[in-house]
C-alpha cells in the first residue's frame, strides 16, 4: 500500500481540492505573464474547481450543458432558475441564447461564487444571482441555516426550465426532498426541470462494487448511500425506487433519463433526470 492509499479518502478529496487551488492560480498568473489575457466571463482557473478540474475547458463544458438543455426543451424567451449555480458555467453560455425577453437567476451558498458571477449582471442585467446562508459541511460549514427548511427566493409558477447539475449528489435526503418541493412549487404548470443524481440499482451495486468506476457508494446512511462516512455530503447516492417516488409525489412526470457511466468508468458522469410538472386540470 502506497502513502496515497493509507490516507482516508476524505483527506485525499480535499487534498485533490488543494492542488487545484494552486494549480489553477500558478495557470492564471503563466497566462497573465504571457500577456493572455482571459475574456471578461471567463473566471480565474482558481475558482474553477468549484465545478471542475482546472485543467478542463470551462466554457466548454458550460455549452454542453447549455446543448442539453435546449434539446430537451429550452426556449430563448424561457425563464431559467440554475440552483446551485456556482461560478456560472450555465449562465455565461446563456447570455448568447436567451433574448431580451428570457432571464436567468441563479443562487449558491458559496459566497465566493456569487460575488464573481454579479460580474455578468453587469453586463447582462436579466441574469441575476443569489447568496443563500444555507449550511453545508463541504461548501460552507458556517452556513447558519438547513437546507430542508429552505424556501426558494421565487413566487410560485415562475419558471419555464429549473436546473440542477451536481446538487442532490451532495445532498442529504431531507435537504433533497424539501428543494424538489420548492422546484415544483416554483414551476409553472408545463415547465421542465433538468436534475442529475448519483442512482443505485441492485445491478449498478454488483458493477460498482467491482471497483472500475467513480464510485463504489459501500456505505449506507439513512436513506442515502455515501463514498466518504467521515464527509458523507462529499458524494450520495439515491435508491433509484426513493428518487422515483420522490418526483411522483410532487407531480413531477419523468419524461426523459439519461444514465451516467460512473459505474463502471473512472469518470463523474451522472444520471440526469427531464421531469414536467404536470398541468393543472
Amino acid at each position: 500500500m502506497t502513502f496515497k492509499q493509507a490516507l482516508p479518502r476524505v483527506v485525499r478529496k480535499w487534498g485533490r481540492a488543494a492542488y487545484e487551488v494552486g494549480r489553477g492560480g500558478l495557470l492564471d498568473a503563466a497566462e497573465w505573464a504571457a500577456g493572455r489575457r482571459r475574456s471578461p466571463l471567463t473566471p480565474p482557473r482558481r475558482l474553477w474547481r468549484l465545478v471542475t478540474s482546472s485543467s478542463n475547458d470551462f466554457h466548454a463544458s458550460g455549452a454542453e450543458l447549455r446543448d442539453f438543455l435546449v434539446a430537451n426543451g429550452l426556449k430563448p424567451e424561457h425563464h431559467v432558475l440554475d440552483v446551485g449555480c456556482g461560478i456560472g458555467r450555465l449562465a455565461i453560455p446563456l447570455t448568447d441564447y436567451l433574448s431580451p425577453q428570457g432571464a436567468y437567476d441563479g443562487f449558491d451558498i458559496m459566497p465566493v461564487a456569487i460575488r464573481w458571477c454579479r460580474r455578468i449582471t453587469a453586463r447582462h442585467p436579466n441574469f441575476r444571482f443569489r447568496l443563500v446562508d444555507l449550511k453545508s459541511d463541504r461548501y460552507r460549514p458556517t452556513g447558519a441555516n438547513a437546507a430542508s427548511q429552505f424556501v426558494f427566493p421565487y413566487p410560485d409558477a415562475t419558471f419555464d426550465v429549473v436546473v440542477l447539475s451536481s446538487v442532490f449528489t451532495h445532498m442529504f435526503p431531507a435537504d433533497m426532498e424539501n428543494y424538489l418541493s420548492e422546484i415544483a412549487r416554483v414551476m409553472k404548470p408545463g415547465a421542465r426541470c433538468v436534475i442529475s443524481y448519483y442512482v443505485m440499482t441492485p445491478e449498478r451495486r454488483v458493477v460498482s462494487a467491482a471497483g472500475h468506476g467513480a464510485f463504489t457508494y459501500q456505505h449506507r446512511g439513512d436513506g442515502y448511500w455515501t463514498e466518504f462516512p467521515d464527509l458523507p455530503e462529499a458524494s450520495i447516492a439515491y435508491d433509484e425506487p426513493d428518487v422515483l417516488a420522490a418526483f411522483a409525489a410532487r407531480g413531477l412526470e419523468i419524461i426523459a433519463r439519461f444514465d451516467g457511466e460512473w459505474p463502471e468508468k473512472p469518470i463523474q458522469s451522472q444520471d440526469v433526470f427531464v421531469a414536467q410538472k404536470l398541468s393543472l386540470p
